[in-house]
């Protein structure tokens, strides 16, 4: 069912490549494994060669002679120029809008 269903979708053509993976679980070592049963493409099958010649070479990494991590020197932010008014003049402004219109207000009450 699982390898018609990934023919199907692969001749949708809205998928570059389908893969079916069967993955086997052993309980007694807790452990599992996987096993590529069908891929669409040359390039997962390339990929996977070349993944497992990687593995493969991979020198063994002696772990009791690691060297600290480096720190990256900090990059302070760039100073913006600000463009236009400041804050506090257009709060000073806002300030002088409000008492004038009152000070309009109290006078048309007069009236």
């Amino acid at each position: 069912m699982a390898l018609s269903t990934a023919k199907r979708l692969y001749d949708t053509k809205r998928f570059a490549a389908v893969r079916i993976v069967q993955e086997t679980y052993d309980e007694d070592e807790n452990s599992s494994r996987e096993r590529v049963i069908f891929e669409t493409t040359i390039a997962d099958r390339e990929n996977r060669a070349a993944k497992q010649t990687q593995v493969n070479t991979t020198p063994k990494v002696d772990r009791s002679e690691r060297h600290p991590l480096r720190k990256r020197p900090r990059v302070e932010a760039p100073v913006v120029e600000k463009k236009g008014p400041s804050l506090w003049l257009l709060l000073l402004l806002l300030g002088v809008i409000v008492a004038g219109g009152f000070g309009l207000l109290l006078f048309l009450q007069s009236l």
